[in-house]
């Protein structure tokens, strides 16, 4: 049985990539996909809040360059919570309330992502793979008496670029001079070997393992053939259960962090557009449905005001035909109907126009007063 697994790996040299451009990298926590959602989603609660306050806020009316700069300004400060009290409408504080929740859910995973890269080691293997190893021409090394020899040459390498090492300060010398300097490109080793040569301190911020590239059964211990021993140690390794974790911790250096086996990553992945997906699509509905809430009401509004208009104007029209046919009344003169006309007091320009009053004497009232309707006028027209 075998006291550890194995394989085959390589061990490469570790550029720094701190001196890449990182005045950009406030970018890198965003996907550009997500970036441009979060573009159009200030846009969208800009115009929305807009359409639902205009017809009432004074803060957005006025002219069109005033109407859009608070409209932007409105939306984009949300991202910092500094929009203030300059909306009315219980629509529109709702729209708020749920795209400030959108915000700061992406803001808090954006300040994680961005602390995480910030201060994660921004440090890349020089060689990733065999492919790249072989194109480039490169020289490679490996233990001295190691079958690793021949799986190299298996993979198509040239025996002249096969260097071998006996030791691990040969290894560290090696990859520091590089292949174009007498040395190597990347040392092709057992896991366990590197392993043990990444734990030592003075190597492990400098070099790094990448890419498992061929599977061992492991290391185990070796017998004369049909030695009594090799059952009582299989069973006791099989035993030793957590205790085995230990002793490998302990003695080969296997508590050293180690990378995938594929090329590591770095940099941690950044937020797409799908993690937050299902807070656009809420957003989004919620604003049309509040923006066609605002929308019906104000046609309601306004269907009420036209409707009611037309009843005034409707029982204004009633009562001027009232007046207009009460009018004639009081002009005709000669139609013998005057118990409807009030009193007139007649005058002329001339004293004699007037020749006199007839008065009934049935209409006289005890108190000596002529009712109006017994007053009849004669006009001379001499």
């Amino acid at each position: 049985m075998p006291y550890t697994e194995s394989g085959v790996s390589l061990l490469v040299l570790t550029e720094n990539d701190s001196k890449s451009a990182i005045e950009w990298v406030f970018l890198k926590p965003l996907t550009t996909q997500l970036w441009l959602a979060l573009m159009g989603g200030f846009f969208f609660t800009g115009l929305v809040v807009w359409t639902i306050e205009w017809p009432r806020n004074p803060e957005y009316q006025g002219s069109s360059l005033r109407q859009c700069s608070t409209a932007l300004y409105f939306s984009f400060s949300t991202l910092t919570f500094s929009h203030g009290q300059i909306i009315r409408s219980p629509l529109s504080k709702i729209v708020v309330v749920i795209w400030c929740f959108v915000v700061l859910v992406i803001v808090q995973s954006y300040t994680a992502s961005l602390s995480s890269i910030l201060t994660a080691k921004r440090l890349r293997p020089s060689v990733t793979d065999l492919e790249q190893l072989r194109s480039n021409g490169d020289y490679i090394g490996y233990q001295s008496g190691s079958f690793v020899r021949s799986v190299l040459i298996k993979e198509g390498f040239n025996v002249n670029r096969l260097k071998d090492y006996p030791n691990k300060e040969e290894y560290a010398k090696a990859l520091r001079k590089g292949s174009k300097n007498g040395g190597v490109s990347a040392i092709v080793d057992e896991i366990p070997y590197i392993t043990s040569f990444l734990s030592d301190p003075k190597y492990i911020n400098e070099f790094q393992m990448v890419n498992r590239i061929y599977k061992t059964p492991g290391l185990g211990f070796v017998f004369p053939q049909k030695s009594p021993l090799v059952h009582d140690l299989s069973v006791a390794i099989l035993d030793l259960g957590a205790e085995g974790s230990r002793i490998e911790k302990k003695w080969l250096g296997t508590e050293t962090p180690l990378p995938s086996y594929g090329i590591p990553n770095t940099d941690a992945a950044p937020l797409t557009l799908r993690s937050f997906s299902g807070l656009f699509i809420i957003t989004v509905c919620m604003s049309a449905l509040m923006l066609l809430i605002s929308i019906a009401k104000s046609v309601h509004a306004k269907y009420t005001k036209v409707r009611d208009s037309d009843m005034q104007s409707a029982d204004g029209d009633g009562r001027s035909e009232g007046h207009r046919g009460f009018g004639p009344l009081q002009n005709d003169m000669g139609n013998g109907s005057m118990a409807d006309q009030p009193h007139h007091e007649a005058r002329n320009e001339h004293p004699q126009g007037v020749s006199g009053i007839r008065e009934s004497p049935g209409d006289v009232e005890p108190n000596d007063s002529v009712p109006e309707h017994a007053i009849l006028i004669e006009m001379n027209t001499r």
